[in-house]
């Protein structure tokens, strides 16, 4: 069975939230030093269960509602970020769609008629979708991911659900009363998802998506540790943290096992920095307009004269040589 990865990050949005972590883990029969892994790994049932055990231990309906539509959930996972930089609604979900899978045990089928948008959660697995608190979060996260990059309270035309006897808050939450169904959906008017998103942000997206591609494609095929050092390095990157000290604290391992666990690679630390550094800088010089200067910054250079003779040695060519034969 396929599994998935999990943002770390959910230990953190829980205490936020004064969940306790490790009765959360214990009643969903998962490992106590679950979040303290290189990388977290879940398959859709023990996700299913994860998610069933935080409804259990939440104290009211309200912290569940809360924890399904946290104000900084835009920020949460590179996937979310790249979609709520789109430029409306349609294009938001349609990549959601496209990348989901990299956080979730979920896929999107979206369909267009009658003036409408539908979109159908279906198991990555072909399992039912075994939360009812799962697939409220769902719902409520896309409502609130449009709502805010719009700044206008959007309302859906229609959910339908596997489960019943849905919540009142959560119903006047969403605006509108799910009904009982074989499948799960949300549909929207197609105008409200052409309305403009005030969070679109075309340099971000061009950032993010040949990293989410790269992740999507090494889904299945790409498990080495090389490929979780890399996937740290693109979200590290842009905040000027480039040393190997910087990616093992993200990895939350020392600094030698890092090293180690390379070689065992036959690579180094270096030369997965310089392979990062080195796709990023083509994607932005292909599909941005940044200067030297911006690029030199968001992949971790001090100076761009550093930056310059570096691309210099990976392509043999100047950076106005490569846009010149590139960008058309």
């Amino acid at each position: 069975m396929q599994k998935f990865i999990v943002n770390g990050q959910y230990q953190q949005l829980l205490k936020q939230h004064h969940f306790d972590v490790g009765k959360v883990l214990k009643t969903a029969h998962l490992p106590e030093n679950l979040f303290t892994r290189e990388q977290i790994r879940l398959t859709e049932p023990e996700y299913y269960a994860l998610m069933n055990a935080i409804s259990q231990q939440a104290p009211d309906e309200q912290t569940l509602m809360n924890l399904a539509t946290y104000d900084g959930i835009e920020t949460f996972s590179a996937p979310i970020f790249a979609a709520y930089c789109s430029e409306n609604g349609l294009k938001c979900i349609q990549r959601l769609g496209r990348y989901k899978q990299l956080i979730g045990p979920i896929l999107y089928q979206i369909t267009q008629a009658n003036k409408s948008v539908t979109i159908t959660f279906s198991s990555l697995n072909n399992l039912p979708i075994d939360s009812k608190f799962y697939l409220a979060s769902e719902f409520l996260f896309l409502i609130h991911l449009l709502s805010k990059a719009t700044e206008q309270r959007i309302v859906p035309l229609q959910i339908t659900s596997t489960f019943s006897d849905f919540d009142e808050s959560f119903v006047a939450l969403v605006g509108c009363t799910p009904v009982t169904s074989g499948s799960n959906s949300i549909t929207f008017a197609e105008e409200t998802l052409q309305l403009p998103f005030i969070t679109e942000n075309k340099t971000m997206r061009d950032y993010l998506m040949p990293e989410l591609n790269r992740r999507l494609s090494e889904l299945d095929v790409d498990d080495s540790f090389s490929a979780q050092v890399r996937s740290a390095l693109v979200d590290l990157l842009p905040a000027g943290e480039s040393a190997i000290e910087d990616v093992a604290r993200k990895l939350t391992i020392s600094k030698r096992t890092l090293q180690r666990k390379l070689k065992e690679e036959q690579t180094s630390f270096q030369k997965q920095l310089n392979s990062v550094r080195e796709m990023l800088a083509k994607s932005y010089l292909k599909n941005t307009t940044l200067s030297s200067d911006e690029i030199a910054y968001l992949l971790g250079y001090l100076e761009v004269n550093s930056f310059l003779r570096a691309f210099s040695v990976w392509t043999g060519q100047s950076i106005s040589e490569y846009r010149r034969k590139n960008v058309q």
